[in-house]
C-alpha cells in the first residue's frame, strides 16, 4: 500500500477539493498521511489567485523537491498554478512527476498509476459532487462548495481563466452531501463558491440560493449554516427574507465589495451601486454581522477614493474587513490599466483602512460586553489545572474573524455549544467568562 500526503494551499475552495482528492485516494487503496516522512507520494494542491499565492505555491514545490532529492518520493502538482502556467511548469520544475489542472483533478490517480495519459492533464474547472470526501480540519465545521467557476469579468481577477464559467451543482447533490456531513458530526455548514449568491442561475434560470438554504435548514443535525463570498449584484430580496425566517442561518454574510468609489469600481468592472446594496441589506437585516474584502492601491485609485472608502466604512456597516494590497498579475486586465499605485503607497493605504476598521470593530464589541454569546467549541486543552477553550460564535467565520477564548476549571466538549459572557477583546479574539 502506497502512502500519500496532500498539501493544500489557498482558500477554502481548495480545501474542499483536497478533501475530495483524499477521498478518491482512499477509495483507490492509498494510505493517507500528514507526515511527509512517511509519504511515498506528495500532491501539492496549489493556488495562484494573487502574486503572493503564486509565490507561496512555487516555494512549496521547491521545498518538496528538495526532500525528493534526498529520498524516494514522487511529487505531483495540481490546481491553479499548472492551470495558469501550463507547460512552463515542466521548465520551472523538471523534477515534478506530473501536473493536473483545476478541471482534471479526478484523473490524478490515473497519472500516479502510470496510465498513458501524458504528464500534463490541463483543463479549467473544479472538483466537486463526488461520493468520496475525507475531512481534514478536525473541527465540527465543514465547507460545502455549491458552484465552480465564475461568470463575472472583474478586471483584477483571473478565476474565469483558471476555473471556467460558472457552474452550479444540483440542489439534490448538495443536500445529499450536507446530510452526509451532518450525520458524520458536522454542526456548522459553510457555503462557498466564487460567487455563492449567483447559485442556480445557470441551471435553474434564476438565483435560487434562498431555496437551497431552506432545504439545508431542514437538516436536523445542523445547528449553523453560514454564507461566504456573496456577490453584491445577486443578493435578492428572497435571500434577505430567508435570513429573517430561518434561525439556523447565521445572521452573518461575507460580501467582498472590493471598494465603494465609483471611479475604482468602474476600473475593476464591479457593480457601481455596491454601497446602496449594503445599505439595503442593513436596513432590512439591522442585526446582521457583515464581513467584506477591500483592495487598496488599485490602479487609478486616488486619495479622494480612499477617503470615500474610509468614510463609508466609518458608518459601521461591517464588523470585519480584510484589506489587501493590489496584486498585479500580468494575466489580468487590470495590469494594463494606467495609474498604477506605488507599492509603498498601497501599503500605507491598506494600513489606514485597517486601522479605521479596527476602531469600528472595537466599538461594536464594546457594545456587547457582559452580554451572553453562544459558541461552538473547537478545541479544549488542559494546562495545569486550567482548561484553555477555543471556539467561535455565530458571528465569527473560521480562521478569519478571530475566536472565542475561555479559561475554565472544567473541560468543554469539542463540537458542543455553550454560552458565556463577553469580557474583553484581544486583537480580534473575544475573551469570555462563565
Amino acid at each position: 500500500m502506497q502512502t500519500i500526503a496532500v498539501i493544500t494551499l489557498g482558500c477554502p475552495k481548495n480545501t474542499v477539493e483536497a478533501e475530495y482528492l483524499l477521498g478518491i485516494f482512499q477509495e483507490k487503496g492509498f494510505k493517507i498521511s500528514n507526515n511527509l516522512d512517511e509519504a511515498d507520494i506528495v500532491v501539492i494542491h496549489t493556488c495562484s489567485f494573487i502574486k503572493a499565492a503564486k509565490s507561496e505555491s512555487e516555494k512549496c514545490i521547491r521545498t518538496i523537491l528538495d526532500i525528493k532529492r534526498k529520498k524516494s518520493l514522487r511529487v505531483y502538482v495540481s490546481g491553479c498554478l499548472p492551470q495558469l502556467l501550463k507547460e512552463k511548469m515542466s521548465v520551472l520544475f523538471p523534477d515534478v512527476d506530473g501536473f493536473v489542472g483545476t478541471g482534471t483533478l479526478q484523473y490524478l490517480p490515473d497519472l500516479i498509476f502510470g496510465k498513458k495519459i501524458g504528464r500534463f492533464i490541463l483543463h479549467p474547472g473544479g472538483l466537486s459532487d463526488f461520493d468520496y470526501r475525507v475531512l481534514s480540519a478536525g473541527i465540527p465545521s465543514a465547507y460545502l462548495k455549491i458552484a465552480e467557476g465564475c461568470g463575472h469579468a472583474c478586471s483584477f481577477c483571473i478565476i474565469p481563466a483558471l476555473r471556467g464559467r460558472y457552474k452550479s451543482r444540483t440542489m439534490e447533490s448538495l443536500v445529499d452531501e450536507a446530510v452526509a456531513l451532518a450525520e458524520s458530526g458536522i454542526k456548522e455548514l459553510i457555503l462557498i463558491a466564487q460567487d455563492t449568491t449567483g447559485y442556480g442561475k445557470d441551471i435553474y434560470d434564476a438565483f435560487v440560493l434562498d431555496k437551497l438554504l431552506v432545504k439545508l435548514s431542514k437538516i436536523n443535525e445542523l445547528k449553523w449554516i453560514r454564507l461566504l463570498y456573496a456577490h453584491p449584484s445577486s443578493i435578492t430580496d428572497g435571500l434577505i427574507e430567508v435570513f429573517k425566517e430561518h434561525k439556523k442561518i447565521c445572521s452573518y454574510m461575507d460580501i467582498p465589495i472590493q471598494h465603494v468609489s465609483k471611479n475604482v469600481l468602474s476600473a475593476m468592472k464591479r457593480p457601481l451601486n455596491t454601497s446602496g446594496i449594503i445599505e439595503k441589506i442593513k436596513s432590512k437585516l439591522p442585526d446582521i454581522v457583515l464581513r467584506t474584502s477591500i483592495i487598496a492601491g488599485f490602479p487609478g485609485e486616488t486619495e479622494k477614493d480612499v477617503s470615500e472608502l474610509i468614510n463609508f466604512l466609518s458608518r459601521g456597516f461591517f464588523q470585519y474587513v480584510g484589506v489587501f494590497e493590489y496584486s498585479d498579475l500580468k494575466e489580468a486586465v487590470s495590469s494594463k490599466l494606467k495609474g498604477h499605485v506605488r507599492t509603498a503607497v498601497a501599503k500605507e493605504r491598506r494600513i489606514m483602512v485597517e486601522n479605521a476598521q479596527y476602531d469600528i470593530f472595537k466599538s461594536k464589541i464594546d457594545k456587547i460586553k457582559n452580554s451572553t454569546v453562544e459558541f461552538l467549541v473547537e478545541s479544549c486543552l488542559k494546562k495545569g489545572n486550567v482548561y484553555s477553550i477555543k471556539g467561535r460564535s455565530s458571528f465569527q467565520s473560521p480562521e478569519i474573524d478571530g475566536n472565542i477564548i475561555l479559561a475554565n476549571d472544567k473541560s468543554f466538549a469539542v463540537g458542543e455549544f455553550y454560552k458565556a459572557k463577553v469580557r474583553c477583546i484581544d486583537g480580534y479574539n473575544i475573551k469570555v467568562y462563565i
